[in-house]
């Protein structure tokens, strides 16, 4: 399947993903040169109950979107979790703990700067969507960075109603195993969305 980005690109501004799109171009004036992938218009602001999370833009954000049409292997494990948990997008928010393009060449890790700067970012974007009701950190970095968030602003998040999951990363080394161990990861992972879409109370597609 072939995407236009222009057509999702033309999307932007709909009601759906206009705030969403504001706080990336901000995030953009802030540190002037750098690039904040847009959050794919399929995503709702005002549906969003599971926010999808992880560590930086990988290489199929060259799309200029962070979604699970692009062209890289975590994009097409997304994919592949929304239908074998019979998900549609729209209740999934997809965000980076930092979400600006990182220099290509960049250890794989965040720094704790980068953490750091990301935390105001998400703070805003968990206001746009606030009807929230669980958070998916995909690999160790997203894990620390919302402990960080927590310790930064005295705030917990399961206080606010949110349980926060830990699941594997969906790209690069967590799935550098054998076949067979993927296939355990990508069910682990589907089982994750699953409960929580449960506690949202979110209908099976």
């Amino acid at each position: 399947m072939t995407i236009d980005w222009d057509e999702k690109k033309a999307l932007l501004q709909e009601p759906n993903i206009a705030k969403v799109t504001q706080l990336c171009d901000e995030l953009m004036e802030k540190k002037p040169g750098s690039t904040v992938p847009y959050i794919d218009p399929i995503h709702d602001e005002d549906e969003c109950r599971i926010i999808s999370l992880q560590a930086s833009p990988g290489k199929g954000t060259e799309s200029g979107f962070v979604s699970h049409n692009n062209d890289d292997e975590a994009a097409r494990r997304a994919t592949q979790i929304y239908e074998l948990a019979e998900l549609d997008p729209s209740y999934v928010m997809p965000w980076n703990a930092y979400p600006w393009v990182r220099e290509s060449g960049s250890p794989s890790a965040l720094s704790v700067q980068e953490k750091t700067d990301g935390l105001r970012p998400f703070r805003q974007f968990l206001k746009i969507n606030s009807r929230v009701s669980a958070i998916i950190a995909h690999g160790t970095d997203a894990s620390t960075f919302l402990t960080l968030f927590e310790k930064t602003y005295h705030s917990s998040l399961k206080n606010a109603g949110i349980k926060i999951y830990k699941a594997s990363a969906l790209g690069g080394r967590a799935f550098a195993v054998s076949e067979a161990k993927q296939e355990e990861l990508l069910a682990k992972n589907v089982d994750t969305y699953r409960d929580a879409m449960q506690r949202a109370g979110i209908q099976h597609l």
